[in-house]
């Protein structure tokens, strides 16, 4: 069986987008989780439906999930070729939560996932899962973005941040200092189209594979 280490996990009910965790989540440290590699239709009746996975998978991954103060029971990573999401069941097979993983550990193991063997599960689809509410991902865009920009300030990383700009603004700035006041200002109001590129763009520039 294939492990992966040291992640931080934000199981959640609903099914969120990938990275669309908020500050106000309660986050695991997950110390060991089973991982398994799955076809894309597999990943996607997970991360859309409500399952339930037959006795063999839950027996295959009890009890091999630490995190920093607990064993949870039934816990999993399943990825294909460029997602990937972490799940959790409860003792019956049904899937009661699942965790995005954080950009850099799903670039991470990603690159991992192309050592290990496809596994066939047994899932029947019980039902739909409730779509994400547009307030939770307006918040998780601008949480992102001013997560990246800051942290590009402080590194004083003007060239990538005068190219966020660009894109953002159409305007090439030179000033590091108006170009971090612009881009706070902008993240104060409501987020457009424009501010979804952008936060494409930011994961995108994470993306060695």
């Amino acid at each position: 069986m294939n492990f992966y280490y040291d992640i931080t996990l934000d199981f959640l009910e609903n099914n969120y987008n990938f990275y669309d965790v908020l500050a106000s989540d309660n986050f695991l440290n997950i110390k060991k989780i089973p991982l398994f590699q799955v076809n894309n239709k597999v990943i996607k009746d997970f991360i859309l439906n409500k399952v339930q996975v037959d006795q063999e998978f839950l027996e295959l991954i009890h009890n091999k999930t630490n995190t920093s103060e607990k064993i949870i029971e039934y816990a999993t990573i399943l990825a294909d070729k460029n997602n990937a999401m972490a799940f959790m069941f409860d003792k019956d097979g049904y899937s009661i939560s699942c965790s995005p993983l954080r950009i850099n550990d799903e670039l991470n193991l990603l690159e991992v996932v192309y050592t290990i063997k496809n596994i066939n599960i047994n899932y029947a689809i019980i039902n739909q899962k409730n779509m994400v509410q547009k307030l939770r991902q307006e918040e998780v865009i601008k949480n992102n973005i001013k997560e990246e920009i800051d942290k590009l300030y402080q590194e004083k990383n003007l060239k990538k941040l005068q190219f966020l700009y660009l894109e953002w603004f159409n305007n090439l700035e030179k000033d590091i200092d108006k170009i971090y006041k612009d881009m706070n200002n902008k993240l104060n109001n409501k987020i457009t189209y424009v501010e979804e590129k952008i936060y494409k763009i930011i994961k995108l520039s994470y993306n060695k594979v």
